[in-house]
């Protein structure tokens, strides 16, 4: 094939990409300016919604879009949702709007997901800054439709209540980010509670996105899939000393330990993790 002929063909993949990003609109309720999310259908019966959430007041088109996220979506036989709602900035800080999906966002987004999908499939969830600020928001609402999550770094957390259901999750910071205190502090609190928690410190890593920490949030992710979710296997970890932790510490002192769904992801969380 000619130099010619693979632009118009790589021109062509791109707009039939682009056709199959569908733009969902919500109706706005009190506290947001935005309410739309973006589906990529790869398969016509996913096994689970992998929903992206970037930072403050993003638009989860870009994310989708990107194509190491939709070969994922692709080899794991996921739906692939970007989020993207909007709030005033001082609302959100004193507890109003998109952050906090018990008031109304987290069912535009279970809405939006129904509009385009089957009812009732499970969810994967990924948030940065803003967008962890809705994840952890969205577990603590309703963490029965929660396989499994990451929230990277967010600025604030609530406190998270003890319940019967608890999804895996990954909290992650940046040792150089200034919300590295906050996120840490959540990740104890959870773990006191028992939720099977996995902390990560990012070295020299500042509010910014390192590529390992998605990396190893995809790995992750696939382990659960695999797994079906089921948490009844897994490997705890000291998050301190990065090897398997003993029983003691995880039945007297769960806040110096992490799980982690398959043993097999044991060593490149020691690579990516630097207490």
């Amino acid at each position: 094939m000619n130099l010619r002929l693979w632009l118009v063909f790589f021109l062509g993949m791109g707009i039939s990409q682009a056709e199959e990003i569908e733009k969902i609109s919500l109706p706005l309720i009190r506290g947001l300016q935005r309410a739309d999310v973006y589906v990529l259908k790869s398969t016509r019966h996913p096994a689970a919604i992998l929903v992206l959430n970037p930072g403050f007041n993003g638009n989860g088109k870009d994310w989708i879009q990107n194509p190491v996220w939709q070969e994922f979506a692709r080899n794991h036989n996921l739906g692939l949702v970007g989020l993207s709602f909007a709030s005033d900035g001082e609302q959100l800080r004193k507890g109003q709007g998109y952050y906090y999906p018990a008031q109304g966002s987290g069912q535009l987004l279970l809405d939006g997901i129904r509009h385009a999908f089957d009812p009732d499939i499970p969810l994967l969830l990924y948030g940065f800054s803003g967008g962890a600020h809705f994840t952890s928001g969205f577990v603590e609402w309703k963490p029965e439709c929660v396989m499994g999550w990451c929230a990277y770094s967010a600025e604030w957390w609530d406190k998270p209540s003890s319940s019967t259901t608890s999804p895996p999750g990954i909290i992650a910071c940046g040792d150089e980010d200034e919300r590295y205190g906050a996120s840490l502090t959540y990740f104890k609190q959870g773990r006191a509670l028992g939720r099977p928690l996995l902390w990560i410190s990012v070295p020299k890593n500042g509010h910014s996105i390192s590529p390992p920490v998605e990396d190893f949030v995809r790995h992750y992710f696939a382990t659960l899939l695999e797994a079906n979710g089921s948490t009844t296997s897994g490997r705890w970890v000291d998050i301190d000393f990065k090897t398997n932790a003993e029983q003691g510490t995880i039945n007297n002192q769960p806040s110096l330990t992490g799980w982690l769904p398959d043993a097999k992801l044991l060593p490149e969380w020691q690579t990516i993790h630097q207490p």
